[in-house]
């Protein structure tokens, strides 16, 4: 081909790697080119080195992998489009008429190349690119997988399919899908081989892999079509009541009553164990037709934590071989706890997709953290003092409304582990809570008020 081939190569901090990726980008054989720098305000001297070679730069303020890449192709004028990493250095001169050799042919809309580990690269990148880029070129049309670290494609069918903008991740992936569902298909070509130092891990990054599944998720075409993903769940749910002291009553009220009755109206609930320090709430637990188990003195201590005592509940009844998958934690101070939220929690921690759900409430208060000299607005949005969107979101857990976790957690006392949800809550009567006899009698009395006014 000898249509003019436009790079768009998106930069943030790349200073150990444009030199290299542009002098290879340069030595290039049998292409006419053109460079377009993307840069996503670089801090360091990437900039600089870009501007030693003969390329175009241009700079955006918000950064999503998709529209760095529509903002890149836009302003650019070749008929052929090269989507290259930063961080990615072409290994020969043929990489790129090798890349865009396969696009002659009308069926193929996109076509992605192979990558290799450098000499220095992490173990597990090693791992992961020799296993998932092979040494052989193949065609997919069923398959939508699609690598813009080292892809290319037409300009014009870039206009009938644009980079999703939205997206936070796998722009790429999306764009595929759209091909393979269009009727066309994805070339990989081994020949156009590119240094990839960091892989397609990311360093691990939990965060990040949580925000790549739950949009591979959304894409119907990588779903297995299998039914049976039920042999997979979770099927048995213990829940736990820790109550330090007597239960609370007032009159007719007993806040234990009501824990109970939400816990079972979810008919999600195998056994509901009441753990407690103090025989009167023990009694009370017997007269409500759940069993109790009574806890030491030395796990009611001011320092003992709730991991100790679910801990120690568990521990007993693994002993008598009562095995549960799943553990839910209500404590009695939540009166007004939603039924169906309790039941979507359940149904959504049975579903096996989380270690952690927890209930949560959105602070949309201006919040303030640290000592009482030194405050710093942690989050909030108020017109007393007005915070960027990126700074609203204030979780505060409600731990005691409704905790889900696995044994496993409960072992390691960490209930809090890397694969965590958090449901927030939105009523705030729901998640009004009530520690005491007197602080029940007063709401009660309350309410009794405001219902006679």
């Amino acid at each position: 081909m000898n249509k003019l081939v436009s790079i768009i190569i998106r930069t943030k901090n790349e200073e150990e790697w444009i030199s290299k990726c542009l002098k290879s980008v340069f030595a290039q054989k049998d292409v006419k080119i053109e460079v377009i720098i993307v840069d996503n305000k670089s801090s360091d001297t990437t900039l600089l080195r870009a501007r030693e070679f003969d390329v175009k730069i241009i700079e955006i303020d918000k950064y999503l992998p998709g529209l760095a890449l529509n903002y890149g192709i836009a302003n650019s004028n070749g008929e052929i489009i090269c989507c290259l990493s930063g961080h990615c250095v072409p290994t020969d001169e043929y990489w790129l008429s090798n890349l865009i050799k396969p696009l002659s042919n009308k069926k193929i809309a996109g076509t992605y190349g192979r990558q290799v580990p450098t000499e220095n690269s992490d173990p597990l990148d090693v791992r992961d690119l020799v296993m998932l880029f092979r040494n052989e070129s193949f065609v997919q049309s069923v398959d939508s997988f699609f690598h813009n670290a080292n892809s290319a494609f037409l300009k014009s069918t870039w206009i009938r399919f644009p980079f999703c903008e939205e997206s936070t991740n796998i722009e790429d992936r999306i764009w595929g899908e759209q091909i393979i569902k269009s009727g066309l298909k994805i070339a990989y070509v081994s020949e156009a081989c590119v240094f990839h130092w960091h892989g397609v891990n990311h360093g691990l990054d939990r965060k990040r892999a949580k925000n790549i599944a739950r949009i591979l998720d959304k894409i119907s075409n990588l779903k297995p079509q299998v039914d049976n993903y039920k042999n997979l769940k979770a099927s048995t749910c213990l829940a736990i009541i820790p109550i330090k002291g007597e239960t609370v009553c007032f009159q007719e009220i007993s806040l234990l009553e009501k824990t109970i009755n939400t816990l079972k109206s979810t008919n999600l609930v195998n056994e509901i164990i009441v753990s407690t320090d103090n025989e009167k709430t023990a009694k009370k637990a017997k007269e409500l037709g759940v069993r109790f188990l009574m806890r030491p003195d030395s796990l009611s201590r001011s320092n003992t934590s709730l991991a100790e005592v679910l801990n120690f509940t568990l521990e007993k009844l693994e002993q008598k071989g009562e095995f549960y998958d799943i553990v839910a934690v209500a404590e009695e101070i939540y009166p007004f706890r939603n039924k169906d939220i309790v039941k979507n929690m359940i149904e959504l921690m049975l579903s096996g997709k989380s270690d952690t759900i927890y209930a949560a409430w959105e602070e949309k208060r201006i919040t303030w953290y640290g000592t009482k000299d030194e405050l710093e607005v942690l989050g909030g949005n108020s017109w007393i003092i007005k915070k960027s969107k990126n700074e609203d979101n204030v979780l505060t857990s409600l731990s005691g409304y409704l905790l889900l976790v696995k044994p496993s957690q409960i072992r390691k006392k960490s209930l809090f582990s890397s694969v965590t949800e958090a449901y927030v809550i939105k009523d705030p009567i729901a998640v009004l809570a009530i520690h005491s006899q007197s602080e029940l009698e007063g709401v009660v009395n309350h309410f009794r008020k405001t219902i006679n006014f």
